[in-house]
C-alpha cells in the first residue's frame, strides 16, 4: 500500500483525482451513514482480471468444496500473517482490541466466510471473534451504504468494547461503513479496520492509473514497514 500522496485516498488508499478529497467511492459511501469508518488498512490491491481476484471469489463461491477450503487457507494466511507481523505496531498506532468482528454477509446468516477461514486455519492470531451484528432492513449495494444495513443481534452487548473490524474486499466500502456505523452506534469503538484487498480500477478518470503502475511495480513484502506505522496515521473524523 502506498504512503500518502496527492493521488492516494487517505481513507482507503485507492486512487483519487486532484479535485477530490477522497476517492470516487469513499466520497459517496462515507456520506450515507452518520458514523463511517475513518480509516481503512488494506493489505494489498487487486484488479480484474487477476489471480488474487479469482482467489477472493473462489474461497467463497467455487463449486468445489476442496477448492474453497484451499483458497480459504490462502486468504486467511494473508490476513493472519499481516496481523502477526505487525501486531505490536498495530497496537502502538491504533490501540489494542478486545475482540474481532468480520463484516457480516449480505446473503445469509452464517458466519462470515473470512471469519470461518481464519478460525479454521489460524484461530489464535487475530483474537476472539464476536458476532454482534445481523442484517438489518436497510438496502446496501454498490456505492450505497445504509445506517440500518446492519443492526445489533439480540443479546449482543459490545458497548465500551474496542474491536478489530475485518473484511475480505473493499470495493466501494458500502458494507464496511454500514457495519462501522452499527458498531459505533451502540457505544463500541473500532480500533482498526483491516481488509485483505482493496479493489482498484487503474483508470486516469479515478486518479488511479499512475498509482497502480507505481505500486504494482513494487514487490510485496509482509515485513516491510507499512504506511501507517510512522505514527502519522489517524482516522478521519
Amino acid at each position: 500500500m502506498p504512503a500518502d500522496a496527492a493521488d492516494v485516498c487517505p481513507l482507503c488508499r485507492s486512487g483519487r483525482t486532484p479535485s477530490d478529497q477522497l476517492c470516487f467511492s469513499c466520497e459517496r459511501t462515507t456520506t450515507q451513514v452518520v458514523r463511517p469508518c475513518g480509516l481503512v488498512v488494506p493489505i494489498t490491491y487487486y484488479t480484474t482480471p487477476s489471480r488474487l481476484r479469482d482467489r477472493m471469489h473462489d474461497y467463497k463461491q467455487h463449486e468445489s468444496a476442496e477448492v474453497r477450503a484451499e483458497e480459504s487457507r490462502h486468504v486467511a494466511s494473508i490476513l493472519a500473517r499481516y496481523v502477526a507481523e505487525h501486531h505490536d505496531a498495530l497496537v502502538a498506532t491504533f490501540g489494542s482490541w478486545d475482540g474481532v468482528v468480520a463484516v457480516p454477509s449480505t446473503h445469509h446468516d452464517d458466519a462470515p466466510a473470512l471469519q470461518a477461514a481464519v478460525e479454521a486455519n489460524y484461530p489464535d492470531v487475530l483474537g476472539t471473534f464476536e458476532r454482534p451484528l445481523i442484517l438489518g432492513p436497510g438496502e446496501m449495494s454498490f456505492n450505497q451504504a445504509a445506517e440500518d444495513g446492519f443492526e445489533l443481534a439480540c443479546g449482543a452487548n459490545i458497548a465500551g468494547s474496542r474491536l478489530m473490524l475485518i473484511d475480505d474486499t473493499y470495493t466501494t466500502g458500502a458494507r464496511l461503513h454500514s457495519a462501522h456505523h452499527a458498531i459505533a452506534s451502540v457505544g463500541a469503538i473500532v480500533a482498526v479496520a483491516i481488509v485483505v484487498t482493496r479493489k482498484i480500477n487503474p483508470d486516469a478518470r479515478y486518479g488511479s492509473a499512475d498509482l497502480w503502475d507505481r505500486q504494482s511495480a513494487m514487490p510485496f513484502s509482509f515485513t516491510a514497514p507499512p504506511w501507517w506505522s510512522d505514527g502519522s496515521a489517524a482516522p478521519r473524523r
